[in-house]
């Protein structure tokens, strides 16, 4: 299949180690709702703040005053928003068990959690859970997009089902695809791409059209 064609072009093209590094399952629960809307150096920033005053965890999430976790997480931007996102969700998950839930559950308690979407909750489910549930996020419709074999407009579910039901449901595959696939936005497959860097340039429909629109203008 394609997606595994393309997983495998990766792979062999970037070697990437230690992808979101955390300390414990509620540090990486923390930083899925702390990285919303802002780039992850911001978010080291407020987990290291954190972690300094020992309350980088959902039970120290619950004890600390709102007001004093929103000036904690600052540098994370809408660090008021993402306050009341941290109680509700540490409140939610702090003592679950995790055991009473299929998967497909456990997914739709995350989305009922106040500051919880999907792109969040999969993340939750992937990287804190360790559960096979592939994250979709703006660099992944971007890609596939310009692929050709996504539409920018489908909808987050429809494009996670394509990825569940087209590659292994491997954990550690799911990681490390999603990883390359950031790793790519950044590198090459940007918002103005630069496609002489893009080791899939081969598979892609935008890269075509466009290859054929420069080698008429010459």
């Amino acid at each position: 299949m394609i997606l595994n064609e393309i997983y495998d072009s990766l792979s062999k093209h970037y070697k990437i180690d230690d992808w979101w590094k955390a300390d414990s399952i509620d540090e990486v629960i923390i930083g899925a709702i702390l990285t919303q809307n802002t780039n992850w150096k911001n978010v080291e920033k407020a987990i290291a703040v954190l972690k300094d005053n020992n309350i980088c965890s959902l039970e120290g999430v619950i004890k600390t005053n709102e007001d004093v976790l929103s000036e904690h997480i600052r540098a994370s931007g809408f660090f008021k928003i993402k306050a009341k996102r941290l109680k509700a969700v540490a409140e939610g998950l702090h003592d679950i068990s995790l055991g009473k839930y299929t998967l497909d559950d456990l997914r739709y308690y995350l989305l009922s959690l106040h500051g919880i979407g999907n792109e969040t909750a999969d993340s939750i489910l992937l990287y804190a859970y360790n559960l096979p549930s592939f994250v979709i996020d703006a660099y992944t419709m971007r890609i596939f997009s310009r692929l050709g074999l996504i539409d920018k407009k489908d909808k987050y579910n429809h494009v996670r089902k394509y990825f569940m039901n087209n590659i292994e449901q491997d954990i550690g595959l799911y990681k490390y695809y999603h990883s390359l696939l950031v790793t790519l936005a950044k590198e090459a497959c940007k918002v103005k791409p630069l496609c002489n860097n893009c080791p899939i340039k081969k598979y892609c429909k935008y890269w075509r059209d466009n290859e054929s629109i420069d080698s008429k203008s010459k």
